[in-house]
């Protein structure tokens, strides 16, 4: 059978069987769901060579069964383990790879869409690195990929400089203060957290008008961080 390689960001695992797993990934070419066989097996290859924000390199089957495929190989090429170490910073990544998941798809944007996601993820895992004094504020970290992932998507917020307002769905406008202006445009320069707080809200307010999905798991990773 055709094989086929690739560079993948681990999105998602989930149960197959006792002891295979179903992975979610997000690659240069779009997401791919692949069928990961005795993976909890004690002497399976597999074992320690993927998880939820590993990047890694796979070979798998070009055909499979209702759109997983067979995986061949699984080598990982970055860890980013600091992750793991820091509650906070893992409910962010949840929030980045739920998005992507969301808004990829196959074609010709999905290499912007891993190279966000990858960007962001490196970003999260140096920030979590850090000593504490030192860390950036998570809160900046997560409008900055929602931002980027809205643009990607084509619904980045419209804002109206003469009016301090942005358009919501139909005739709808928001008024937003120049502050807030000012931090969509660039969240991780800003350093009040009442500003980015006030710009959360203004972009909560965004999703509920344009995006059917994720707005409530938003709310409590918001009131989480």
């Amino acid at each position: 059978m055709d094989l086929k390689k690739t560079e993948a960001i681990c999105l998602r695992i989930s149960p197959w069987s006792r002891t295979s797993h179903v992975v979610s990934w997000l690659t240069p070419e779009g997401l791919l769901s692949t069928v990961v066989k005795g993976a909890e097996r004690p002497k399976s290859m597999f074992l320690g060579q993927y998880d939820i924000n590993y990047t890694c390199e796979l070979v798998y089957y070009a055909r499979g069964f209702r759109e997983a495929r067979a995986l061949r190989e699984c080598a990982p090429l970055v860890f980013r383990s600091p992750l793991r170490e820091d509650w906070r910073s893992m409910l962010v990544s949840d929030r980045f790879r739920y998005l992507a998941g969301l808004f990829a798809h196959e074609g010709p944007d999905a290499a912007a869409w891993f190279a966000l996601l990858a960007r962001h993820l490196d970003r999260l895992s140096e920030n979590a690195g850090k000593p504490q004094e030192k860390r950036e504020n998570l809160l900046a970290l997560l409008l900055d990929f929602e931002i980027e992932a809205l643009s990607l998507g084509g619904l980045r917020p419209e804002i109206m400089l003469s009016e301090g307002s942005f358009s919501l769905r139909g005739e709808r406008k928001m008024n937003v203060s120049r502050e807030v202006v000012k931090c969509i445009s660039a969240p991780l320069k800003e350093k009040n957290i009442q500003i980015l707080l006030d710009t959360a809200r203004v972009i909560g307010v965004f999703y509920t008008f344009h995006v059917e999905k994720g707005v409530e798991g938003r709310r409590q990773i918001l009131q989480t961080i």
